[in-house]
């Protein structure tokens, strides 16, 4: 190795190419002039005449295709002694053949010009690959269209699309643009679009938001009645449990009064059917008495008989009236009751009318109280209006629950429109950051100079002050005063002078800036530039381990087979 210069390839898997025949040559000298017609190579002269190469044209053809791969080197390979700095970038391209000093020293001859063929071949594939696949996908390839997960999506990455915008914001800055309003609006448009962002219905939302907004605005101006609303509810519903209860105690006291006046009946009737009974006992034993059939002893004991009865008459006559007595008391209690009902009834049917109360058949609420007589029609009225009234409190209760839902639907969709108009904000207080603080450091400077201007032209307004003073007060010296006056006038030279390189250096300083920004639009394009050479030394990487990997097995059973040979030779 050391006589014959540096190799490379020498660890590498053998070249499977067949660079020995001629119909390959042929083919390969053919794709390398395709591709350097197509790529404008500069010498349109160059015909398949002129291979083999000579040096120079070798270098300028190797130096023509380097540039697809690193832009930024235009010289790769210098005219004279190229060879080592051949091998060396040779090797850095992973090139799978073996190559040394001589095959470039010789490359002319027809022991040597197949090894140069073929790395130059190489060099063409690779400058296609860049050429015709990396460069046109460079941004796809930067920006994957991936989600949070890593899973491919159909939408492009936020990154790419803010790239794309700082591109066009660029261009438009070397056109001598300051403001980019074009770019912004399509930036937005193309954010919304990649987001799936709806925007009639957004400002279909914008429009019911204002009226919704408008409208509880009225709401607000027109005044909430629900307190008092809601008292008078509460008031109402306690009337009416305790109309409800009160109509009950009623019901069943009447009822009681009722049953216990139906025991009484039956016990009158009962004791009319005893009386009728003892009567005409009575007149038996008239009759018989005065036929003489009865003995003495007989006639007394029905004397007795009939004192007893007679004092239980008497003592009946007495239950009666008391009974009598009772019931009339019980009715004057029950009148006393009728006019309490009377009051509580027109009192609900005022207030019924005052909030237009109305049944499920459309009428007007209105209790009627009509004179108890002991049938069950009033109980049937009272527990229909009962029913009614209960209907319709819940139902208001059920109107008032869907209304404070709505209500609370529509606050949730208003806060909703709110954090969304809030994020708009923040981007937009975000993208107008940047431009603030330029003009915020252009007007502090602005002020500056005007404040310096006024404090140099106050200055000079003293002067003369002092010099118009000094003139009137001693004419004699006359001299030193203008002395003292160019003095005056040199120092507002000097201030004005430091004004201006003042000024001068503020403009230095937005010059600088806008070098920053151009430095770092540069570095962007560099980091671009890095990233695809990431992804092709690493598509190269695995290339180079499938050749080896290829090569390692070629060789196996290149021994393999030798090894069968030498056995089979050695039997």
């Amino acid at each position: 190795l050391s006589g014959r210069g540096s190799q490379i390839g020498t660890k590498g898997g053998k070249d499977t190419r067949p660079l020995g025949d001629k119909v390959f040559q042929q083919s390969q000298v053919r794709k390398i002039l395709d591709f350097l017609r197509m790529a404008k190579y500069p010498n349109d002269s160059l015909t398949s005449k002129h291979f083999p190469l000579s040096s120079k044209e070798f270098v300028c053809i190797f130096n023509f295709l380097y540039s697809f791969m690193d832009p930024r080197t235009d010289s790769a390979l210098p005219l004279t002694r190229f060879d080592e700095e051949v091998l060396k970038m040779l090797k850095t391209l992973h090139y799978p053949g073996n190559l040394s000093r001589s095959h470039f020293v010789t490359m002319g001859s027809l022991h040597s010009w197949p090894t140069v063929l073929g790395s130059l071949s190489f060099m063409c594939d690779l400058a296609s690959i860049y050429s015709q696949k990396l460069f046109p996908n460079i941004i796809a390839l930067g920006f994957p269209n991936r989600d949070e997960s890593g899973f491919t999506t159909d939408r492009e990455s936020k990154e790419k699309i803010q790239y794309e915008h700082h591109l066009d914001c660029w261009h438009e800055f070397n056109n001598g643009a300051d403001e980019f309003p074009e770019q912004l609006r399509a930036l937005n448009e193309n954010l919304m679009e990649n987001n799936g962002v709806d925007v009639e219905r957004l400002e279909f939302l914008g429009q019911q938001k204002t009226t919704l907004e408008q409208e509880l605005g009225r709401l607000e101006e027109r005044g909430s009645r629900k307190v008092e609303l809601l008292e008078q509810k509460q008031v109402l519903q306690s009337d009416l449990a305790k109309m409800t209860d009160y109509l009950l105690k009623i019901e069943s006291h009447i009822n009681e009064k009722q049953e216990e006046g139906d025991s009484k009946t039956m016990e009158l009737e009962e004791l009319c059917g005893r009386l009728e009974g003892t009567r005409a006992e009575v007149v038996d034993l008239r009759s018989n008495c005065e036929q003489g059939k009865v003995s003495h002893l007989e006639v007394e004991r029905n004397g007795v008989l009939i004192g007893e009865r007679r004092r239980q008459g008497e003592t009946a006559r007495l239950e009666v009236e008391e009974m009598e007595k009772e019931v009339w008391q019980k009715e004057i209690k029950v009148s006393r009751g009728k006019e309490v009902m009377d009051s509580l009834a027109k009192q609900i049917n005022s207030l019924a009318m005052q909030e237009g109360l109305k049944t499920q058949s459309g009428e007007t609420i209105c209790l009627h109280l009509e004179t108890f007589q002991g049938g069950r029609g009033e109980g049937t009225l009272a527990n229909s209006m009962r029913t009614e009234l209960s209907e319709m409190a819940r139902s208001s209760r059920t109107l008032t629950r869907n209304t404070e839902r709505e209500l609370q639907e529509v606050v949730t969709l208003s806060e909703k429109f709110q954090e969304e108009v809030a994020m708009k904000k923040k981007e937009l207080v975000s993208k107008d950051g940047e431009v603030a603080r330029v003009v915020d450091e252009s007007t502090k400077h602005k002020e500056l100079v005007d404040r310096e201007e006024h404090l140099y032209n106050r200055q000079l307004a003293d002067i003369r002050d002092q010099l118009h003073q000094l003139k009137s007060q001693d004419r004699d010296n006359m001299e030193l005063k203008q002395r003292e006056l160019l003095s005056a006038k040199v120092r507002l030279e000097k201030l004005q002078q430091k004004r201006k390189e003042e000024e001068a250096a503020g403009r230095e300083f937005l010059r600088k800036v806008a070098d920053k920004t151009v430095s770092y639009m540069e570095e962007c394009t560099g980091y671009r530039d890095k990233a695809a050479m990431e992804v092709l030394e690493t598509a190269r990487a695995r290339v180079e381990m499938v050749r080896r990997a290829g090569t390692e097995i070629q060789e196996k059973v290149d021994k393999a087979l030798k090894d069968t040979e030498r056995h089979l030779e050695g039997h």
